[in-house]
């Protein structure tokens, strides 16, 4: 049996998810890449207490956040953005369906999502965890994050136009996270990204 990892796999995405959080607080102008972030460990809710991977300090920049990949400075952000709007961002971004891929199996690639989108969700999600998506959907996110902020809608057909989706994030935005990302290969937690020529 052929299963596409790609486009019928759905993952937890983790870390990958904090770009998403942090590209719409700054769209949002909730905050900006210095903007001091709390980062102290643990960040209890309730019954549930969110760790980061080290001991990071007191606060990052929100920059720092992504470059040293926070999940407790991410779950912060995250707070300011608030369930609705974090919801109706990852939609915008496809991140609620499957993708439209001209492929057969691309149908039931369909995203697992909270059954009831709580507060904790909202810190969860902001993260990576509590919610499934392919790589697929992945990198057609990142795709529209970075490519001056308008949504991209993979596909398999060769087109003789640019795509030219609905805005997702601002021009300058977008721009901020291509900066935000190249600091997280230049100094941060991907370093083996840093090819030599190719930035």
């Amino acid at each position: 049996p052929l299963f596409n990892r790609a486009v019928q796999g759905v993952y937890e995405l983790g870390s990958t998810f904090k770009l998403f959080t942090v590209s719409q607080a700054i769209d949002l102008g909730l905050v900006s890449p210095t903007t001091m972030v709390d980062t102290k460990s643990p960040m209890v809710w309730g019954r549930f207490r969110i760790h980061n991977f080290h001991n990071y300090g007191a606060q990052l920049s929100v920059t720092d956040v992504i470059v040293k990949s926070s999940n407790i400075g991410t779950a912060h952000v995250a707070q300011l953005i608030g369930a609705e709007r974090q919801q109706a961002f990852l939609k915008s971004l496809g991140m609620f369906e499957p993708t439209p891929v001209e492929l057969v199996e691309a149908p039931t690639g369909k995203p697992l999502l909270p059954k009831r989108w709580s507060d904790l969700s909202t810190l969860t999600v902001s993260y990576g965890h509590g919610m499934s998506a392919s790589p697929l959907h992945l990198a057609a996110a990142y795709a529209s994050i970075v490519n001056g902020g308008t949504k991209v809608t993979p596909t398999i057909l060769k087109a003789d136009t640019i795509q030219q989706g609905p805005r997702v994030i601002s021009e300058k935005t977008s721009a901020i996270a291509r900066g935000i990302l190249r600091q997280v290969v230049v100094r941060g937690t991907a370093s083996f990204g840093d090819v030599p020529g190719y930035s």
